[in-house]
């Protein structure tokens, strides 16, 4: 029984002027495929909407079923695939991301540091305040007591630009959702404030505060007050920057007796709010730092004190692809800038993510703003997608991490309610904004073949369950695929 691999995703491929006749077996495998999944093109979605699909055999690069297969449309968070691949390529799977401590000298016998503490930021995108918790502890334990020239915060590798190019949603921008994040070599948290809102007693003030105290970059104003036990639960929260301070307010009511909740907003100014966190982190931990923290430039002389790193760059991508992150997938997208170009930025990032593309012929199709799709005027063909899809599916050096970065259907990820009854069969990225949704991944048909996919629609009216039922239909008909019905179909 001969083994199919293919990739699926709306494309259209050029056939070469000398190719050679298709063999009959391939003639009557995409005809099968074409019985298959050729109904699905009569959903009404089709019509309603703009839709591009492509199917393409891994083995042979050939193509066996399409429509619109070269439509370049908004692909959302499939984006991340291209990202991820990106990535895989020029930093490779072990690659990881250090956060340093130095100084101008060593501590001296009293533990005293004369001139600043060098905080050099490396773009760590998994940094939260447990791993900033350990920096202070690994100072503290070095016999660290005082700092007297205070903190340097180098964000130099991604520069001081920190906002997310693409996306210009006047409501986000004064909100600050958390899927809406700043960026900056130095990060922290997703660089989102969670805040804490805790009922009191009946008619008195909530309790509510910064999960993660940052004194000189965070402030919370609250008016929300405790109503009566099972009363309405309503909290409003507003986002001003005043004076380089990010500033919540925060209003409503919450029931007595009513659980705590977070809600997270992103901040205005990541490092600013890195530093005032670690600031107050070392000050909790007995040591006394001297004078505000101010931006700077690590000498190359300096000595090194303590280090945190992040997972390597493998892990990363799993927590990126599955959970669509759209702040993992820039902080990554501005590295590779750096450590292919010199510079950690999204203007970058993307010359290194054109120059992947073109390595495997696709050079049109696409129109890149970020690398985490959340953009307003992206646009990226099924067969673009499939191109990398195939790509990552033939490289034996990066391909099994990046299938294993993909969420798993039924079992985790953005697919965790999906397909359910057919668990693990396709890994998958999904990509939504308002009137798009795609998804693209690999899926296994009934005889153990494994097909890429990538499935994208766009201008529908409505939520998404509409498109995700599409999706399904077609996992579901890709899951009865066998290589016994071509074979048969070749026969006759």
């Amino acid at each position: 029984m001969r083994l199919l691999s293919l990739v699926f995703a709306f494309v259209v491929t050029t056939t070469p002027v000398y190719a050679q006749e298709p063999a009959p077996t391939e003639l009557a495998e995409k005809q099968v495929l074409e019985d298959v999944l050729g109904p699905i093109a009569a959903d009404r979605l089709f019509t309603d909407a703009q839709v591009a699909v492509q199917v393409v055999e891994v083995a042979t690069g050939e193509e066996v079923w399409s429509r619109n297969a070269d439509l370049a449309l908004n692909p959302a968070s499939t984006t991340k695939i291209v990202t991820a691949a990106t990535a895989l390529r020029t930093l490779g799977p072990a690659y990881v991301f250090r956060t340093v401590l130095s100084a101008d000298a060593l501590p001296d016998a009293k533990g005293v540091i004369e001139g600043p503490l060098y905080v050099r930021g490396g773009g760590d995108p998994t940094m939260v305040v447990e791993k900033l918790w350990r920096l202070a502890r690994d100072l503290e334990l070095a016999g660290v007591t005082r700092v007297k020239g205070g903190l340097v915060l180098d964000e130099s590798m991604f520069g001081p630009d920190h906002a997310l190019p693409g996306w210009d949603k006047e409501r986000d921008v004064e909100r600050g959702p958390s899927y809406f994040p700043a960026l900056s070599a130095l990060s922290l948290n997703f660089n989102t404030e969670a805040i804490v809102v805790r009922p009191g007693e009946s008619g008195k003030p909530a309790v509510v505060l910064a999960d993660t105290p940052a004194p000189s970059a965070v402030e919370i104003v609250s008016t929300v007050k405790t109503g009566r036990p099972g009363s309405r639960h309503s909290v409003e929260i507003e986002r001003e920057v005043k004076g380089g301070r990010t500033v919540y307010t925060v209003s409503g009511y919450v029931p007595e007796g009513a659980p705590v909740r977070r809600y997270h907003r992103t901040v205005d100014d990541p490092t600013a709010y890195f530093g005032a966190a670690f600031q107050a982190l070392l000050t909790e931990r007995g040591i006394q730092v001297d004078g505000a923290p101010r931006v700077g430039v690590t000498p190359d002389d300096s000595e090194y004190l303590a280090e945190v790193a992040s997972p390597p760059l493998t892990s990363i991508l799993m927590d990126m692809n599955k959970f669509s992150s759209n702040f993992m997938a820039e902080q990554v997208l501005r590295t590779v800038g750096y450590e292919t170009r010199g510079e950690g930025t999204t203007a970058a990032g993307l010359a290194a993510v054109r120059e992947y593309l073109s390595g495997i012929g696709i050079t049109d199709g696409y129109t890149l703003f970020n690398g985490s799709g959340l953009a307003q005027e992206g646009a990226l063909s099924p067969s673009a997608l499939s191109g990398v899809l195939l790509d990552m599916a033939r490289d034996p050096r990066v391909g099994s991490e990046f299938r294993s970065s993909l969420a798993i259907a039924g079992l985790d990820g953005t697919l965790k309610r999906r397909l359910r009854d057919a668990p693990g069969r396709l890994r998958g990225k999904t990509g939504t904004l308002d009137g798009v949704h795609g998804l693209a991944g690999y899926v296994e048909a009934q005889d153990g073949s494994l097909y890429a996919f990538a499935f994208l629609a766009n201008g529908f009216r409505g939520g998404s369950a509409r498109v995700k039922r599409v999706h399904d239909d077609f996992a579901q008909r890709m899951f009865e695929v066998s290589s016994d019905a071509t074979a048969d179909e070749s026969r006759e």
